[in-house]
């Protein structure tokens, strides 16, 4: 009889242990060979003004940004893909001319991302990228008439971001910091060989 009950018991539980194995336990986080689409938006943060020749240059107090991110997790840590953003900064003081100049930037990039935590659905990740960056300034005088100074050049980009899941939807709030080169009658025009600005943002996605 004791051999019928232990040899009963050791069939309940060969017969649990293939249940557990065939109902697999939900797994959170990242994981390799998924896609990543991801909206961006919140407010840029241009560089502080400075002198050349004489004259106070200042491209912008605060305005907006927006971007959007197409990512491959090619491991749980790492992922791979294309980043496009443009920042609309907010109007600069105006010179004793009357005038101010109104500046947008765009950027392009080539970005990677190096995720913290992959298997949590809440995680910490470093996002960065280098690509093509367009910078625009555009001088807006007292009778309406503007001009307009342009830049395309190397850009780069590096942040930190905190982001969680719920399911296949991805929220959170990422800080970067760009940096673009500039060049032709942008760089002549205000004496920089490059510019910076700082983005905090919020954040939507989806994986698939």
């Amino acid at each position: 009889m004791k051999k019928l009950l232990l040899l009963a018991a050791l069939l309940m539980s060969f017969s649990a242990a293939s249940a557990q194995n065939y109902y697999p336990v939900e797994e959170y986080g990242l994981r390799a060979g998924t896609t990543r689409v991801e909206l961006y938006g919140g407010m840029v943060l241009p560089q502080s003004d400075w002198d050349h020749n004489g004259q106070k240059v200042d491209l912008g107090t605060t305005g907006w940004t927006a971007g959007l991110g197409f990512y491959r997790n090619l491991t749980r840590v790492f992922a791979l893909g294309l980043d496009g953003n443009y920042a609309q900064f907010g109007d600069g003081d105006k010179a004793s001319d009357g005038s101010f100049l109104r500046t947008g930037a765009a950027t392009g990039l080539v970005a990677g991302r190096v995720n913290l935590f992959p298997r949590h659905a809440t995680r910490i990740y470093i996002p960065f990228g280098v690509g093509v960056g367009h910078v625009f300034s555009r001088k807006k005088f007292e009778d309406d008439s503007h001009k307009t100074y342009n830049s395309t050049d190397l850009a780069g980009m590096a942040g930190v971001g905190l982001e969680f899941d719920v399911d296949d939807i991805i929220f959170g709030l990422e800080g970067r910091y760009y940096l673009m080169r500039t060049r032709d009658d942008f760089k002549s025009q205000f004496g920089k060989g490059h510019i910076h600005y700082t983005e905090v943002m919020l954040k939507f996605g989806f994986r698939f």
